[in-house]
């Protein structure tokens, strides 16, 4: 037993050794040019009309460059084959005419990569050789006809081969690299081109015959029947067209192969997911039903059976694939996901809008209680004169002759309206009241207005609380809200199949998924979240998780950024970007306390960025430590969950002035570094300054900013640079640069980046607390990141 056990080993062992031969550079080139020979042979025999064979020709017009020269000499090859081919020389000078127009343009990849390129290759030596035929031999028209219509026949022949080589390739239809989503699925095209090419392939064997049964023809239903239980009916229903149309094309009497090939692809699609008895009975009734126009008595209905019925159990002994059914897959999620993901944009984009509104709606209310109410306490009497005096006879009396007397009786009203905020008659002086005859009037109409006065003073200072306690948190909930609208708007599809494939891992590995999203950018990259129960993260191997999901997704992914909210947890991976981050991290406690001020974190979003915060709280020991630690934590949350920098900042800001009484603040220096585009962004809040060099040379960024926690509206001071590989980033803490910056620029100058970045923030360290001479300690922080 253990000897098998150790064969079976071995054999492993050389198979996986044969595989990674085969992923080297010079094993793809000596297979892309054995299979260009091999098809150049074999399309070279396959014949059209009886005696026409365009196929080699443009099997060498749709050649892989590097399969240029083998295709052309295993075409060459094949038609020197004796075989029923009307003039084989004609063939060969029109190889030698494809060779050289390839040769002449293949620089010029504009052209060589146009999917007319090859067709018109091929089309252009055909038609010229076979017309020269039409002139030495004064042939009539039909036979120029036919030359015609071999020409076209191997142009589109030449583009359906094309494009099945792009297909092996990687590449599309136009020639250009495909996004592995596209690559992993075929379309209708792409199931239209290998259908053909694999006709054009089989059609060589269709004169192979044993007791006058075609091989070719075997294999030619064993394909449609194949195409129809991986692809449905589309896939059925396409190979059988292209199988019939090559078949009855070929050979004189058999022209009712088109249409009971096309019947029986499709009827064996329809059945197809009955199982495979139920696709290949109805191919076989199909094809019986379509071969009665040839009549009784015809042996091609006999043979034709034969081959059907040979096809049909060889289909029922080859295993379904599900690697095949899924190339076969139609992605039916880019109308709907794009509908989507637009319906979410705007719905997101409209709540962030409503409440950016909140504050306009106060002001609106503010400005409609201004126009009917009086501004102040004068401007109640003045609308009260305005409204009782103007109608009345004595008013010149009052307003002239006694306005000194009547403007006192107005002053002296201000403490009883305070006191019992309404007047009575005998609150006037007794002057004014027993010379205004309207003086009941007036009494009503100011205690009128003096209730909207005091309802106007109440409704402003209402607004102002609102504004001042809402206000900022519905901006700052609006900005979270156009940040998400942004992030969805960069989507550009959702792959339903490959977040199928990612919950069947999750299932596999003892862990219940509770939602699986796999979605694409508009750069082609593509992101898995998924959101699990959060006392199943622990079953999951994040390294065996990662391998998987590349493997299942197609794509390298980096390790997944975890974060939990509740009982539940978010996993987010991107795929592996192009940088790499080294990092290295020393920190001194003042007077060697247990406590430190200063608070870091280094984490991935999920979004192929890694965003370092370092935050100092206020003074030093246990208190600065809570203030530092909460600071770079709930940063870290909070970016974590996909908010923007600025919307998270104002959330921060609100949680340390809402935390106690007492002033609470700490600073906040952020530094995000792109790691597909090397774009680093460097946000600070009250922060120490950032060295940053590329090369041989080092740049100081610092700016002015307010920390966090001392009052409403703070901002980041923001800078922008580009980093590449071998660039590097310290960020420290204030304690290190209490004694200047430029011995710290040096020192990051003269570092060798051969060495461990944490040797580099020792030195800084131990550099700053020998530096510090006016006696104070503080804490000291140093965090270095290198671009690798």
């Amino acid at each position: 037993m253990r000897c098998k056990m150790m064969e079976r080993v071995k054999v492993r062992e050389w198979i996986d050794a044969l595989l990674e031969q085969l992923h080297t550079e010079n094993a793809r080139r000596a297979l892309t040019a054995m299979g260009s020979f091999l098809a150049g042979m074999v399309c070279s025999r396959g014949l059209m009309f009886g005696k026409y064979a365009p196929f080699g020709v443009a099997v060498v017009a749709a050649a892989p460059r590097g399969g240029l020269w083998a295709g052309a000499i295993g075409a060459f090859l094949g038609y020197l084959i004796p075989s029923p081919v009307y003039v084989p020389a004609r063939y060969a000078a029109a190889l030698v005419a494809v060779t050289a127009i390839r040769w002449a343009l293949s620089e010029l990849k504009s052209i060589n990569t146009h999917p007319l390129f090859a067709p018109a290759a091929a089309f252009l030596p055909l038609l010229l050789t076979g017309m020269t035929m039409v002139f030495l031999n004064g042939s009539i028209s039909y036979t120029a006809a036919l030359y015609v219509a071999e020409s076209f026949l191997g142009a589109g022949s030449a583009y359906f081969l094309r494009r099945s080589v792009n297909l092996l390739t990687g590449l599309g239809a136009d020639g250009q690299e495909r996004s592995w989503a596209r690559a992993a699925v075929f379309d209708a095209g792409d199931m239209a081109a290998v259908s053909v090419s694999a006709g054009i392939l089989l059609l060589a064997f269709s004169d192979v015959n044993i007791m006058g049964v075609s091989v070719g023809r075997i294999l030619m239903v064993l394909l449609v029947l194949c195409c129809a239980r991986a692809g449905g009916i589309s896939g059925g229903a396409v190979a059988g067209v292209a199988a019939g149309a090559i078949q009855g094309l070929a050979t004189a009497g058999l022209s009712y192969l088109s249409g009971a090939y096309g019947l029986g692809g499709l009827m064996a699609g329809v059945f197809a997911p009955m199982g495979a008895v139920a696709a290949a009975v109805a191919f076989i009734i199909s094809h019986g039903v379509a071969s009665l126009q040839v009549g009784s008595g015809g042996s091609q209905i006999f043979t034709g059976s034969i081959e059907v019925a040979v096809a049909t159990v060889a289909y029922m002994l080859i295993p379904k694939s599900r690697r095949i059914g899924e190339l076969f897959g139609m992605r039916a999620d880019s109308l709907s996901g794009g509908a989507l993901r637009g319906n979410i944009v705007m719905r997101l984009r409209y709540a962030a809008q409503a409440l950016l509104s909140v504050s306009d709606s106060v002001d609106e209310i503010s400005k409609k209680l201004s126009v009917i109410c009086a501004p102040n306490l004068q401007g109640v009497y003045n609308k009260s004169t305005e409204t009782i005096c103007a109608g009345c006879g004595m008013s010149g009396v009052c307003w002239r002759k006694y306005k000194d007397e009547t403007l006192d009786n107005f002053a002296q009203l201000y403490k009883p309206l305070k006191e019992k905020e309404r007047l009575e008659t005998c609150d006037f002086t007794k002057e004014f009241a027993g010379r205004c005859c309207r003086a009941g009037e007036m009494r009503d109409e100011i205690n009128k207005n003096y209730g909207r006065y005091l309802m106007k003073e109440a409704a402003e200072l209402r607004a102002a609380q609102v504004r001042e306690v809402v206000e900022g948190h519905f901006r700052t909930t609006a900005g979270i809200l156009e940040e998400m609208a942004g992030e969805f708007s960069m989507y550009q599809r959702f792959d339903e199949e490959s977040a199928g494939r990612v919950a069947g891992i999750l299932r596999e590995s003892g862990v219940t998924p509770l939602e699986v999203c796999c979605r694409v950018d508009k750069y082609g990259r593509m992101t898995v979240e998924a959101e699990i129960s959060r006392e199943r993260q622990k079953r999951l191997n994040r390294a065996s998780f990662t391998r998987e999901v590349s493997e299942a997704c197609g794509r390298a992914f980096a390790p997944p950024c975890v974060s939990s909210a509740e009982d539940r947890c978010r996993i987010q991976m991107c795929q592996r970007p192009q940088l790499q981050i080294g990092r290295g991290f020393s920190q001194y406690c003042a007077g060697g306390g247990a406590f430190c001020g200063d608070s870091t974190n280094v984490f991935f979003d999920g979004c192929g960025r890694l965003i370092a915060v370092l935050s100092d709280g206020m003074g030093t020991g246990g208190r600065a430590a809570v203030d530092g630690a909460m600071t770079s934590a709930m940063a870290e949350s909070l970016l974590k969950a996909g908010i923007g920098f600025d919307s998270m900042l104002q959330t921060v800001n609100s949680a340390l002035i809402a935390k106690s009484g007492d002033e609470s603040l700490a600073t906040m220096d952020v530094a995000c570094i792109d790691l597909f585009s090397g774009k680093a962004e460097f946000l600070k809040a009250g922060a120490a300054c950032t060295v940053l060099r590329r090369g041989r040379r080092s740049e100081l960024i610092e700016a002015s900013s307010v920390p966090v926690g001392i009052m409403p509206g703070v901002e980041f001071a923001t800078a922008e640079r580009e980093v590449n590989v071998g660039d590097i980033v310290v960020m420290v803490s204030d304690g290190v640069v209490a004694a200047g910056s430029e011995w710290l620029v040096d020192l990051v100058v003269a570092w060798d980046e051969e060495e461990n970045p944490n040797m580099l923030a020792q030195n800084i360290t131990d550099e700053a607390r020998k530096r510090r001479s006016d006696g104070h300690e503080d804490d000291v922080t140093a965090l270095v990141l290198v671009v690798q």
